[in-house]
């Protein structure tokens, strides 16, 4: 008799994937890793130090996180009661998910947009339904489509601003119009947000049905410790204790990392501003290349048009050339022919404009 692992698999789930993450070589010095939107910066002064001196690593963390969630709270300007961490974004993402989403439920994003969210809810069972970005030259929030798309079984509507991996801020109209209108929870992911001077909080402040996802990993360079949070409305948030996993899915070394980096603000932001004023040299840089479309950005990362069919064959060259940025192979998304890449160091972002103009010269 032979078993049939099949009849053990809940029925929504396929092997089939969904998200092509980057491809670069970790922890290899020689290659310009921009296909991950990672900070180029190293721990901060405080961080560094708490990681040097921990000695506690027999012990469980928190098990609420509290101390790490007060750091968040008093950080991004809310009460801790609002506020739930995970081991990155995708892990709180993942929280909310457990939380409101049964199979047959709908999500409605707009594509171009992050590729995870596709993943993991409908790993939960959801119905994906994409709203498409409006292309007029830029990248626009179809406020209009959103709300007609909203059914009896829809559960929530995600919407990345900054846009992952158009970099663009949308119509703060076109935002509130949605959380004003959609009798629906709207999560805002504003992962970037720091890099664009631009926060939601005081929508999820004015509406009850609007959360917020933060993370750690790009503004405050804690990609590696995995430290993301939420601030979601305090009438959710007893549901949300009782599906969030043990200590948060959170190392103790992880948090007390997050919190020794948020005592260290001033270093955050003299690297985030280095990194915005990067991000508009290698813009420019890259529009006097001759067909070449940079547009603009608000976040750590440039995506850019080039004037061929398909980017892959750009990716490829670059790859040879240790330098490895993101592509988008699936014609769906519209974007073949676009490439992404981060602000990463002086160093790797001068390696890639060089590299870059060499190879569209041949």
């Amino acid at each position: 008799m032979s078993f049939d692992i099949t009849r053990s698999v809940r029925p929504h789930i396929s092997p089939a994937a969904s998200y092509t993450p980057g491809v670069s070589p970790e922890n290899d010095p020689s290659v310009a890793r921009l296909d991950w939107n990672e900070s180029p910066f190293p721990l901060t002064p405080l961080a560094q130090q708490t990681l040097v001196d921990y000695t506690t690593a027999n012990r469980y963390p928190e098990y609420s996180q509290i101390r790490l969630r007060e750091a968040l709270a008093a950080y991004i300007g809310t009460s801790v009661d609002r506020v739930i961490a995970g081991a990155g974004l995708d892990d709180v993402f993942n929280t909310l998910a457990m939380t409101i989403i049964s199979l047959g439920d709908e999500v409605i994003i707009s594509e171009p947009t992050f590729g995870v969210y596709r993943h993991m809810f409908t790993l939960h069972g959801a119905t994906m339904v994409d709203v498409p970005l409006i292309r007029d030259g830029n990248f626009h929030l179809d406020a209009d489509g959103i709300l007609a798309a909203i059914t009896p079984k829809t559960k929530l509507i995600v919407i990345c601003n900054p846009n992952n991996p158009t970099g663009n801020l949308f119509d703060p109209l076109a935002v509130e119009r949605i959380a004003h209108d959609a009798e629906v929870l709207v999560a805002v992911d504003e992962a970037y947000a720091e890099f664009s001077g631009i926060s939601h909080l005081d929508l999820a402040n004015r509406y009850d049905n609007v959360v917020l996802f933060r993370t750690l990993s790009k503004f405050a360079g804690l990609a590696g410790f995995r430290v993301g949070y939420g601030v979601f409305p305090e009438s959710l948030m007893p549901y949300l204790r009782q599906a969030a996993p043990p200590f948060l899915n959170i190392s103790a070394l992880a948090a007390e990392i997050g919190i020794a980096s948020l005592q260290d603000l001033g270093e955050l932001e003299r690297n985030r501003d280095w990194l915005v004023n990067e991000r508009e040299r290698v813009a420019g840089a890259l529009n006097t290349l001759p067909g070449v479309t940079a547009y603009p950005s608000a976040t750590n990362f440039v995506l850019l048009q080039l004037p061929v069919a398909n980017a892959g064959e750009i990716a490829t060259k670059l790859a040879e050339h240790l330098v490895f940025v993101r592509r988008y192979a699936d014609p769906a998304l519209g974007l073949v022919d676009h490439l992404r890449t981060s602000i990463g160091s002086e160093r790797e972002n001068n390696l890639l404009l060089d590299t870059l103009k060499s190879i569209l010269s041949e």
